[in-house]
Parts: structure tokens; C-alpha cells; sequence
């Protein structure tokens, strides 16, 4: 996280290309309207109201929202004091959901400096980028009165995250039609693009049997160890005389939103998260 450097990205408020809402509005001269960095109202006229969202009650139960259509990207966000008075936030926290139904604290809730007067400008840059639909800014300190303009910002990297994917995956080899040979045997699997989370992984089977002369045989299949990026096919026999040549089954993954934690370590490195780019 780094505050104040520049931040390179495209203005989502400015842009329109988010819908903004708040906790609560002082009244409709000082809605979330007039967030927006550096907003000014008009000198020749009182319609555009104050410069800048103030809350309509002083208590850490507010908040400032904004929400895209789709997952994005975000790098960044600007906070703003007011303009036509000495109101600003001079502490908050960041949250964002990828579904509108869970939320996540950013950085496990840290709280980060705001401003420390009307019109000065603190940048922060996201790092690593929260990748979200909706995030949520929340004053906890203040002067005189919870009052800001915000800017977020996204880069111009397409968040184009697969629902679900299908595939196969086999032993491939002879490991297990030997005697000698291991109970277990475990083939990775790598989505062909990374979900935006662990997915659910559905096999075609969970046992098969086969019969020898010996008698009856089965097999299990299961997966395991699943991540946004792949997971673990383990193939079991149940004794050594359950000799397999090879086999073949067939996976259906899709992403369940509501159901997606990030892990700590998805904020740490943000390439276990996002794909690369091609």
C-alpha cells in the first residue's frame, strides 16, 4: 500500500461507470451526488448544494458506497475533505465484496490515514488491486463532521473470470496396474484460465468397480486440494491385487460466488489471484 504516489488508472466516479450510494445524507444539498474529487458547486446559483457527501449522522456507522456492474480491478482511491468547510474524514477503512453478500475487510481491516484538511488530496494505492464488484469506504475518524469527496480507480485490464469449466484427466501411465506399486496415486489438474475463486469440482464418478478372476474390485476417485488455478484428482485402489491399467474421468468446475473466502495468501500475491496476461 503506498500513500500518496500517483495513481495510474481510470476514474470510476468521474467516468460514471460505478453507482454510488451512502449510509445517510445531512439533507439533498449534501448528498453522495456531490462526492465526487473536486467537486465544486456552481457560484451562480445554489442547486449543486455543498462540496461534497456529508453524512446525515457523526458516528462509525457510515459509509460511502460504489458498485459496478461487473468485477473489476481496483488499484487505487483518492479522499477529498470538503470544500466550503473545514469537514473531512481523517481516518477509514476499505471493504469490498465480490457478490454484494460477504463482505471482506482490505488488509484484514486496516485503517488508513485520510485528510487533514478541505482541500488536499490523499492518494492510496490499492496493493495488491482489490478485485471486487462493490467497494465501501468507512470514516472512523473525522473533523467537526463526517464529510468527503473519493475518487476509485480501476486499470484497463478486462476481469473476464470463467463460471465454469469442463475437462478429463487420466493416470496416464501404468503406476497403478503394478502390485509393487502405490495404493494412491494423485494427476494435477490446471483450469485451462483461473476462476476468480475456489471452485466446486463435480467428478463423473466417485467409485468403479471391475471384476477379475480373483473377484470383485473397486476404485475410488476423488478431488481434492482445489484452488482458483486447479486441483487434485486421487486415484485409490483398495488392495494390491486391485491392478488398474488406466482410467479416465470427467470434471465439471464452476464457481459458487457466495461462497468464495480469499485466503491471506491471495492478498499477499496478488498473481495467485488474478491470470496474467496473455
Amino acid at each position: 500500500m503506498m500513500m500518496n504516489e500517483e495513481i495510474k488508472g481510470i476514474p470510476c466516479l468521474a467516468f460514471s461507470s460505478v453507482v454510488t450510494r451512502s449510509s445517510s445524507d445531512f439533507d439533498s444539498d449534501h448528498g453522495i451526488k456531490n462526492s465526487i474529487l473536486n467537486f465544486k458547486f456552481s457560484r451562480n446559483t445554489k442547486c449543486d448544494g455543498s462540496e461534497g457527501w456529508r453524512s446525515g449522522s457523526n458516528d462509525k456507522n457510515q459509509y460511502v458506497i460504489a458498485a459496478s456492474s461487473g468485477i473489476q480491478r481496483f488499484v487505487g482511491i483518492s479522499i477529498q475533505g470538503r470544500g466550503d468547510a473545514d469537514e473531512w474524514v481523517s481516518s477509514f477503512l476499505i471493504r469490498y465484496s465480490l457478490d454484494n453478500k460477504r463482505w471482506y475487510e482490505y488488509k484484514n481491516g486496516q485503517v488508513f490515514n485520510g485528510n487533514i484538511d478541505r482541500n488536499g488530496v490523499v492518494n492510496i494505492k490499492f496493493e495488491p488491486a482489490i478485485i471486487a464488484k462493490t467497494i465501501s469506504l468507512h470514516p472512523i475518524t473525522w473533523n467537526n463532521h463526517i464529510s468527503l469527496r473519493w475518487e476509485l480507480y480501476t486499470d484497463d485490464e478486462v476481469c473476464s473470470f470463467p463460471q465454469i469449466q469442463m475437462g478429463n484427466v487420466s493416470i496416464g501411465d501404468k503406476t497403478l496396474s503394478n502390485n509393487k506399486g502405490p495404493i494412491e496415486y494423485s494427476r494435477c489438474v490446471t483450469f485451462d484460465k483461473p476462476f476468480v475463486g475456489a471452485p466446486c469440482v463435480s467428478l463423473g464418478i466417485k467409485y468403479f468397480d471391475f471384476s477379475k478372476e480373483s473377484g470383485q474390485n473397486r476404485c475410488a476417485v476423488e478431488a481434492k486440494n482445489i484452488t482458483n488455478k486447479g486441483f487434485e484428482v486421487i486415484f485409490k485402489r483398495f488392495s494390491n491385487d486391485n491392478l488398474i491399467n488406466d482410467c479416465s474421468i470427467d470434471f465439471v468446475a464452476f464457481w459458487k460466488g457466495d461462497d468464495y473466502i480469499p485466503s491471506d495468501n491471495e492478498f499477499k500475491n496478488p498473481s495467485l489471484f488474478l491470470y496474467n496476461k496473455k
